[in-house]
């Protein structure tokens, strides 16, 4: 993981990873959740609205990798991507620019 080319594909893959694991905790919180559910149960909708978003996510993040392969500066489009997401805390949005920055990929943000 010493060229350019390497740390960009594992920040990105650093970032797909994030993603992964919070929609697969919103997936099991779904499963796990008591039934029967009714329309109006606001914490069930809130999570079907959280888990349709992280889908988004993933497929604006495919996106962005692949538009970033013809960019100049893939660094800051990957740290753009970063700030834009929604899903991080600050600590986690500033390990995977750590990360981006670094060459460095902690698997556990």
């Amino acid at each position: 993981m010493n060229t350019p080319l390497d740390r960009q594909l594992a920040a990105w893959d650093t970032i797909r990873a994030c993603l992964r694991s919070e929609r697969d905790r919103i997936l099991e919180e779904i499963r796990a959740y008591p039934t029967p559910i009714p329309r109006c149960d606001q914490q069930f909708n809130y999570l079907l609205e959280r888990r349709e978003r992280l889908f988004q996510e993933l497929a604006r993040l495919d996106d962005a990798e692949r538009s970033s392969a013809v960019a100049k500066d893939v660094a800051a489009r990957i740290e753009e991507f970063i700030d834009s997401m929604h899903y991080l805390d600050d600590g986690a949005r500033l390990r995977l620019k750590s990360a981006s920055t670094e060459g460095f990929v902690k698997s556990e943000l």
